[in-house]
């Protein structure tokens, strides 16, 4: 993402009004135009819980955009919200498309959460169990709202209010009933969908209504000629419940939505057969479930362990579920905000952008691995459209767009085409993400059913668009941007220029895997190709200039370069690395997204630099986690961007994975190198690594480190090497990583085929990797 407006306008307005709340009305932008965004600078609400997996609070954010969502990976909603997103709906064409708000017919408020009363709610979002609860304790009862999109039945959004009445000693005292005042809240009319007026019926002695509607306009009218249809069901809300004196008491209140109005109305039956307990109890199951299979805990830095929990709690919020009622509908990707944001400029409209495969991939990847999949999968589906939009701009092979949404073509607003037409390297990003895939799970069938073709057709993209430069006798890669997007129009971005050189070097050793079942054209001349490319490098300075004619002292957006370290991976001397992370850091702009700082902490982490890498690290998250739910927003106080920013997410979780954790995915070894405590904890576990189908535990203490098996896979048999001697992994071992490693974790070789060179330019260079 980008910000074009401070490229391009040095003078941003900025107006400050002056309240008797200090709120502050500043204008900032994002991605070519300018916005207003309301800060609020009075103390954001304390997060009361001591517990790591819940945040409690008596009082709840100012600004709504810092509430939680619950979501399922098919539909999701912020809590108190009037608007409801589902998986792959969208409304727009291509530069308005954004995703399509469904009223919140699930927005079911207290009163006495609405109004001054008496009562001191507590509101908790439990990410262990997947769901937000309101609890207020009242003169005569105890009233508990719990809110949560359903695991298993994934079309449906729940509200339970259970009512516990008091008892009373007094024998004067006279019982009456209990009225509990309701209200549904689920907004105005839909101006993405339009939906017919909605009917009632009834259903299992309930009164329910329903409507259904299309999208105003579709994205496309080639590659998505007809709307997409969207039908709802919701239970009837009445303005009081009415409990007697005596026994507890659950109503349950449900709303469906699928893109089929058979499947959103079956759903919506049997939610409504099943016991209310019950159906919180399979709710629960599916989320423990997924805690079960991976995970991380830190242990002494509480902190630091519930935004971890946070983090992937939101994650999979917005991810499929593994068993569900009805069969899941096809995935639309996991954009920058989740599935429970997206209709609006600045959360990016739902988009799919380089965020997925570069940030928020590779700890998904290395804990669920089957989620990589579906990552991926989202981008084998929309290749055809790749390969138009490579054959309209006079190349060869996919060119993924920048942002995409239904159809997979680009969706880059009006405001905004130099990204759309420059910063390509995201072809170059799906790439190294088919790379990190392979290493992890050597999955056959994934190269048969599409991974060879992208490999191969993306390795075509980026040799159609390398230009032999016959001076340097190079070749070079012209009209690009990096991942700083104030710069554009650039030649020889260095990150560009690696992961299309990865992009070359993998299609190589893939046209060797999959010979028996996918023919590739002259393979070798996409190494040669490699080899030969342009890789900017100062050699009086140590350091690499960020594309040719780079300007020493010119400011950055974010992160670029210092990539090239992590998580690219590319070998150079310890010097270079140090002295790229220590220029970068000075000229890199304040203002820039959140995942900046942590690929700086993991660069100096391998450098061995701690105390470095610690402030840096905490420069990662302390100034953009907002309290009390742990929602991430793009930049640092005071100023906000998109919300709740997973990208940010993601390059923190890379940083205590493979920072701290030291853990290091090639495509013929993981390696664990000088694993260590984040700071101030007193352990740290990652639960559940999936390596070539093993599962594995990295336990991190005060006294030092071990690994654990608890199963493997027969078909790959894993040797670690200690540095002194070869160790077979069983199920049921534990493995003291005694010193700093690196512990390198190897399998049978996959096939005959010659792992890629990966070598860059500079060929007269042969650095020392790191």
């Amino acid at each position: 993402m980008w910000n074009f407006l401070a490229r391009n306008k040095q003078a941003a307005a900025m107006l400050a009004v002056l309240t008797v709340a200090a709120v502050v009305v500043i204008f900032l932008t994002t991605r070519g135009s300018s916005y207003s965004i309301v800060e609020n600078f009075d103390v954001e609400p304390n997060d009361v819980s001591q517990e790591p997996q819940v945040f409690s609070t008596y009082n709840l954010p100012t600004d709504d955009r810092f509430m939680p969502s619950v979501g399922n990976g098919h539909i999701a909603t912020n809590i108190f919200s009037d608007t409801v997103y589902m998986n792959g709906v969208y409304n727009g064409r291509k530069g308005e498309s954004r995703r399509a708000r469904i009223p919140a017919w699930a927005n079911i408020r207290l009163n006495s959460t609405l109004t001054h009363h008496p009562y001191s709610p507590v509101y908790s979002l439990d990410t262990r169990d997947g769901v937000f609860k309101v609890v207020v304790n009242r003169d005569r009862s105890v009233v508990t709202q719990r809110i949560y999109a359903h695991r298993y039945y994934t079309r449906a959004i729940i509200n339970q209010i259970e009512v516990v009445p008091k008892t009373r000693a007094d024998p004067n005292f006279v019982h009456h009933e209990i009225w509990i005042a309701v209200k549904l809240m689920p907004g105005s009319d839909s101006k993405d969908i339009a939906f017919v007026s909605p009917t009632p019926e009834v259903l299992e002695g309930r009164t329910v209504w329903s409507a259904c509607g299309k999208t105003r306009v579709s994205e496309d009218p080639i590659y998505q000629p007809m709307p997409v249809e969207v039908c709802a069901y919701w239970t009837s809300v009445p303005d009081h419940l009415v409990v007697p004196h005596h026994g507890k008491r659950v109503f349950t209140f449900v709303m469906t939505a699928d893109k089929n109005e058979t499947v959103a109305r079956q759903e919506f039956i049997k939610v409504l057969q099943e016991d209310g307990e019950e159906l919180f109890l399979k709710h629960v199951e599916q989320w423990h479930r997924l805690y079960q299979q991976a995970g991380m805990e830190i242990q002494g830095n509480l902190y630091l362990s519930k935004i971890v929990n946070g983090i992937w709690y939101y994650y999979l919020s917005s991810l499929p579920s593994e068993d569900t009622y009805q069969p899941s509908d096809r995935f639309f990707g996991l954009s920058p905000t989740g599935l429970a944001r997206g209709g609006s400029f600045e959360d990016y409209e739902g988009h799919n952008f380089w965020d997925t495969e570069m940030w928020i991939f590779p700890t998904i990847l290395l804990l669920y691995p089957h989620y990589g999949q579906k990552l991926l999968q989202y981008r084998l589906e929309t290749a055809f459209v790749a390969a138009e939009l490579a054959k309209i701009t006079g190349n060869k092979g996919y060119r993924f767009p920048w942002e995409s949404a239904y159809t997979g073509g680009e969706v880059t607003q009006p405001c905004c085409p130099e990204v759309a037409e420059f910063e390509q390297h995201v072809t170059g990003c799906i790439s190294f993400a088919a790379r990190q895939y392979m290493a992890v799970t050597r999955d056959e069938e994934w190269l048969k059913h599409g991974g060879c073709s992208i490999v191969a057709n993306i390795a075509e993209f980026w040799a159609s668009r390398a230009v032999i430069n016959y001076t340097t006798g190079l070749y070079d890669i012209e009209n690009v941007m990096g991942p700083d997007e104030d710069h554009s129009n650039i030649t020889n971005s260095v990150f560009t220029n690696i992961v299309a050189g990865y992009s070359l070097y993998l299609a190589q050793y893939v046209s060797c895997l999959c010979k028996d079942y996918f023919i590739a054209k002259q393979p070798d001349r996409w190494a040669d190709i490699a080899w030969s490319l342009a890789l900017p490098y100062d050699p009086v300075l140590d350091y690499h200039p960020q594309f040719s004619g780079y300007k020493r002292g010119d400011t950055i957006k974010q992160a670029d370069v210092v990539l090239m370290g992590y998580p690219l991976q590319y070998p150079m001397n310890a010097s270079t690395r140090a002295n790229d992370l220590s220029y970068y850091e000075r000229v890199t702009r304040a203002s820039g997204p959140a995942m900046t700082w942590s690929m700086h902490a993991i660069g100096h982490l391998r450098l061995e630099d701690n105390h470095k890498a610690a402030l840096l690290f905490n420069n990662s998250y302390e100034a953009y986690v907002r309290e009390p739910f742990k929602i991430w927003s793009e930049y640092r106080r005071p100023h906000v961007g998109a919300v709740n920013f997973l990208t940010g997410m993601g390059g923190f979780l890379q940083a205590l994975v493979f920072g701290y954790g030291g853990v290091s995915v090639h495509l013929d070894k993981m390696m664990i190198t000088k694993p260590q405590l984040p700071p101030e904890a007193t352990s740290f576990k990652i639960k559940g690594i999936k390596y070539l189908g093993a599962d594995l535990t990295l336990d991190i203490g005060v006294e030092g480190s071990s690994l654990s098996v608890t199963s493997l896979d027969d078909t790959w048999p894993l040797i670690m090497f200690n540095g002194k001697y070869n160790i077979t992994l069983v199920p049921g071992l534990s493995v003291i990583l005694s010193g700093s490693g690196p512990f390198t974790i190897r399998s049978l070789p996959w096939k005959d085929c010659k792992l890629p060179a990966d070598i860059i330019g500079q060929n007269y260079l042969r650095p020392i990797g790191l």
